[in-house]
């Protein structure tokens, strides 16, 4: 069975899928940055009981610059090629941790306490009431994110020096097309010069009646 040319092929595949696992990899840690993922309660002097949500980049300030790290990735997966495929593969799959470990240690209770106080600027003699309620959306996002990173770091590490290198590819079709360019310049420079050659056809009358002085916008008039 012949396949069809319009198909990718399987590197081409995987390195589509792996692009796609990046750029879904920042956005879920992008958003595990901003989503809550707890409220601590403080009795706060004069206010009473004061909730104080807690958000990713509270607990792991690393989140932010994760996701700005898996989208870098994109274009260093389609610049690079062979063992540099593998080396950021391997880079991919360690910065993968950070939030697994965050997502595993969520339900501390002194890790939560410790993180709220310092996002919420409570001021003195606040202390907490030991109400402590996590939030999904959180710790969801930034699970599925490193189990994404971490996906798209194993496909670099097993295939990345089998997938297709982008930017060889563009510099090819680049140079080729200018290639074709220069010698289809080349041609209508030689075809426009010999149309110009004065030396054929009416245009050797005009040159004649210009050398013996004769002004050629008056036939037959001599200056």
């Amino acid at each position: 069975m012949t396949p069809d040319p319009g198909t990718p092929e399987p590197s081409r595949r995987a390195l589509l899928a792996t692009v796609a696992l990046l750029i879904a990899a920042a956005a879920a840690l992008g958003g595990a940055a901003a989503a809550g993922w707890g409220r601590v309660g403080f009795q706060v002097p004069l206010r009473g009981t004061v909730p104080v949500r807690v958000s990713g980049s509270d607990l792991l300030p690393a989140l932010g610059p994760l996701a700005l790290l898996a989208l870098a990735a994109v274009a260093a997966v389609l610049a690079t090629g062979g063992w540099a495929r593998r080396v950021l593969g391997a880079l991919l799959v360690g910065t993968a941790v950070p939030p697994a470990l965050a997502v595993v240690r969520v339900g501390e209770q002194a890790r939560l306490v410790g993180a709220a106080v310092s996002a919420g600027e409570l001021p003195a003699r606040s202390v907490p009431d030991g109400t402590v309620i996590l939030l999904a959306g959180g710790p969801g996002l930034a699970a599925a994110g490193s189990m994404l990173l971490a996906g798209a770091g194993v496909a670099l590490v097993l295939r990345g020096h089998r997938m297709p290198r982008m930017g060889r590819r563009y510099r090819a079709v680049t140079s080729a097309g200018t290639s074709a360019g220069t010698s289809a310049s080349a041609g209508t420079s030689a075809g426009t010069l010999a149309r110009a050659d004065p030396q054929s056809g009416p245009d050797r009358q005009l040159w004649e009646r210009i050398d013996a002085g004769e002004d050629p916008t008056v036939p037959g008039d001599p200056r």
